[in-house]
């Protein structure tokens, strides 16, 4: 599958301060941490920004970082821990 902006939200995050942001979706980890999945949020997100994605069929969750953004061709993610059923 593809991004989605309606899974996609900013939860935190201030200041100098990198964001959090959650993509909650069913979708498989592996697939949202593919090279560019992210591209269509290109603008928002900041290399080092934290993003969990939340599988809301395992109720597991994925704790990744904004590896790279040059802002026009490019977003990647950190491998990714998991964390609860997942």
């Amino acid at each position: 599958m593809a991004f989605d902006r309606q899974f996609f939200s900013r939860i935190g995050g201030s200041g100098q301060g990198r964001a959090v942001w959650m993509y909650a979706s069913t979708e498989d980890a592996a697939d949202v941490l593919a090279a560019n999945f992210f591209l269509p949020a290109k603008d928002e997100l900041t290399k080092a920004d934290v993003i969990l994605l939340v599988d809301t069929n395992l109720a597991g969750c994925t704790i990744s970082f904004v590896k790279a953004n040059n802002k026009t061709t490019t977003v990647t993610l950190a491998s990714g821990t998991a964390v609860g059923d997942s």
